[in-house]
């Protein structure tokens, strides 16, 4: 084995080299006349070379198996034409072409001229009307389909990887498969050309050695009638010996088109189709049989090849006998097996998925530039890379009970962001510097409820100058999808995805892995300390900091709510620079001081959960003042903006607002490092404090 495995190699090697020289020669053979034994030599590897071609495509499992057959065409085109030069040139000059064609023209004409013809015009017919013209046939249809079907396989294939159901490699190479077989079929529909361009060609050279034999005769004192029967015969013999392999490529060409692909050979899967119920045989027997009682019909032929077809009949009826039992028993087994399995798949459900209507289509089209599935990856990657884990895969899908243009963010399969986009239009939005309004259909931005417009394409530019900011159709998606996964981010950390972040860490850090988990803390009580991390916008990147405190501190509590403050101290780095403005200051919002101090007054823990324990008279009127003066904080310009106050009272007051103030950060004083410059821009007082004090130590002695 190691020797044929050994030569393939070489060749293999030196193929470029071997390749070149072969066509070289095939160029130099239209040009240098050959001696006849080497027109032999050519004419036998044509004729090897089509029978080997022929057994290599009956042998394949797939037409991708043999995706150079269009080149392949066109070699063997080209090396059949510089042999029918050589012969032609042979024939004319020398009045003879070699053994092979002589034994050709002679046998098969039977030295007469009209039956040669004949024959050879039957070849020609067969070749191009019946073989090439049906290849060529399926390749262009098959090109067709396999063109129109690219789109759809193209966003299966996305949905499977989103759906983590393959991998990145696996992908791309079922995306180059889809690539190949659509250049395989074109490249097939442009080669057809070759074969009935080749038998065009084999007529008009027999033709015209035909007449220039007659002709050349005649010059050399020959009668016409003795030119024509010694030139006809080698022109004859000729046309034939370049027909024959070219009719065994044509029907190559044809078995390899119209090959479905199958884990079997062509012979193995027709041989299993034709002969798998015995019925039809039998019945077929009993048909072929009555054919020798028609009068003047042969009996013994008829008869034998019934008797064949009942035999065989006969053997498949005892085979299918006695494996009837096991049969059956393993298709009842696979049936089962079957509605398990899709009964199973009803089970699954996607945890990030996007829905969109048919209008939308085409924004998730893979062929498209700049499409939502080539920023997905991206996003992932940005997400990564701020919230220090990595997403699941999204799964993109269609569907008819959306508005046409309307798409759904779903999580667990539940909608939990949705929205409206104009496919071939922008959206305008007003950036508080717009010059001249312009024309368009009014809307909201479905990330944060704006007022919009959707213009159109030819608008976009003079949008851009009267000051709107436009957006591109998959811009708003991505965008909003964005914001979605960074409001949910708490929600789609699993309990696999903090097991996978802790591998990871024990590869560089084992001896910290090992004593925090499970030691200390269990992997559950700390998923729940980075999902609240990750449901205030904290990233957890530095997961070794957060392990640190945990191990810190597990020890004397196992509440998530307490873990988590301690695990926010130690990403004080993390979060100054979050909450940090690009001039380097921290803008804050304060607590009056005496409210603050009566607010530590009502922290009350119950179970994991910390709160104040504060009646809605003096909660609302909290909440208003926070809302007004982060408002008033974000029209004098100012972005980076958070609620400064005690740790005692943070996870308290974070909880109270979250309703109404979720995307506020609410820091603590010990959270933010030391050096840096805070700017208390706003103060929070409440107007009857005295009352609200009595009411809530009233509260707290009750």
């Amino acid at each position: 084995m190691a020797a044929p495995n050994t030569v393939a190699t070489r060749l293999a090697g030196k193929s470029n080299i071997i390749f070149a020289a072969g066509l070289v020669v095939i160029l130099a053979t239209l040009l240098i006349p050959l001696p006849t034994f080497l027109l032999d030599i050519g004419i036998a590897c044509s004729i090897s070379l089509a029978i080997a071609v022929l057994i290599i495509v009956l042998g394949s499992n797939e037409p991708l198996e043999l995706s150079t057959f269009p080149s392949l065409l066109l070699i063997t085109t080209l090396f059949r034409l510089s042999l029918n030069v050589a012969s032609t040139r042979l024939i004319l000059l020398d009045g003879d072409a070699g053994q092979i064609i002589s034994t050709f023209g002679g046998m098969v004409t039977g030295n007469s001229l009209i039956v040669g013809l004949v024959m050879f015009l039957i070849l020609v017919v067969i070749q191009f009307i019946v073989i090439t013209k049906g290849a060529g046939r399926i390749s262009e249809v098959s090109a067709r389909f396999v063109l129109d079907a690219m789109p759809g396989k193209q966003m299966a294939i996305d949905a499977d990887l989103n759906a983590g159901m393959v991998s990145e490699k696996e992908a791309k190479a079922r995306r180059d498969a889809i690539v190949k077989e659509s250049e395989f079929y074109g490249a097939m529909d442009g080669a057809s050309k070759f074969i009935s361009g080749d038998a065009k060609a084999g007529l008009i050279i027999t033709a015209v050695n035909l007449v220039g034999g007659v002709l050349i005769g005649y010059t050399h004192g020959m009668s016409i009638a003795q030119a024509a029967r010694q030139y006809a015969i080698l022109s004859i013999g000729d046309g034939l010996v370049s027909q024959i392999p070219s009719i065994i490529i044509a029907i190559s060409s044809g078995f390899l088109v119209s090959k479905i692909r199958s884990e079997n050979t062509l012979s193995s899967d027709m041989t299993r189709q034709m002969f798998r119920r015995n019925q039809p045989i039998m019945i077929a027997a009993f048909v072929i049989s009555a054919f020798a009682l028609v009068p003047g019909f042969p009996k013994i032929p008829f008869l034998l090849l019934g008797g064949g077809c009942g035999l065989l009949a006969y053997s498949m009826t005892r085979k299918q006998d006695v494996a009837h039992p096991s049969e059956a028993s393993s298709q009842t087994v696979k049936t089962d097996a079957d509605e398990a399995a899709s009964v199973e798949e009803l089970l699954q459900v996607d945890i990030l998925s996007i829905l969109v209507g048919v209008r939308l289509i085409n924004l998730v089209d893979p062929r498209k530039k700049s499409s939502v599935f080539e920023r997905i990856g991206a996003l992932r990657k940005k997400f990564a890379q701020t919230f220090g884990f990595i997403i699941p895969l999204v799964r993109l899908r269609d569907s008819i009970n959306l508005d046409p243009t309307t798409y759904e963010i779903r999580l667990y399969d539940h909608p939990i962001a949705s929205g409206t986009i104009e496919p071939d239009k922008y959206l305008a939005m007003d950036s508080g510097a717009v010059q001249r309004l312009v024309k368009g259909i009014a809307t909201k931005e479905p990330v944060y409820g704006l007022p919009a417009l959707w213009i159109h394409e030819s608008d976009k530019e003079t949008a851009e100058l009267n000051g709107y900011t436009v957006i591109d159709p998959e811009s708003v998606l991505m965008t909003h999808l964005s914001e979605t996964l960074s409001r949910h981010a708490s929600e789609l950390l699993t309990r696999e995805d903090v097991q996978v972040l802790l591998e990871r860490l024990r590869k560089s850090q084992p001896s910290l892995v090992g004593e925090v988990v499970p030691e200390v803390i269990s992997v559950g009580l700390l998923q729940r300390v980075l999902q609240n991390l990750l449901k205030e916008g904290v990233s957890i990147r530095d997961l070794p900091l957060v392990l640190e405190a945990m191990g810190e501190h597990g020890g004397r509590t196992k509440s998530a709510s307490l873990l988590t403050e301690f695990a926010r101290k130690a990403l004080a780095r993390s979060i100054t620079a979050q909450q940090m403005s690009p001039d380097g200051k921290l803008y804050v919002i304060t607590l009056d001081p005496s409210l603050e101090h009566t607010l530590i007054n009502t922290v009350n823990q119950t179970g994991d959960v910390i709160q104040l324990a504060i009646g809605p008279d003096v909660a609302g009127p909290l909440r208003q003042q926070v809302s007004e003066a982060w408002k008033a904080v974000m029209e004098n310009g100012t972005e980076q903006i958070s609620l400064l106050c005690d740790a005692r009272v943070r996870p308290g007051l974070k909880e109270l607002l979250s309703r109404s103030l979720h995307q506020l950060p609410v820091v603590a004083y010990d959270e933010f490092t030391a050096g840096v410059t805070i700017e208390p821009v706003e103060t929070i007082t409440l107007p009857n404090l005295t009352e609200a004090a009595d009411q809530l130590m009233q509260m707290q002695m009750t």
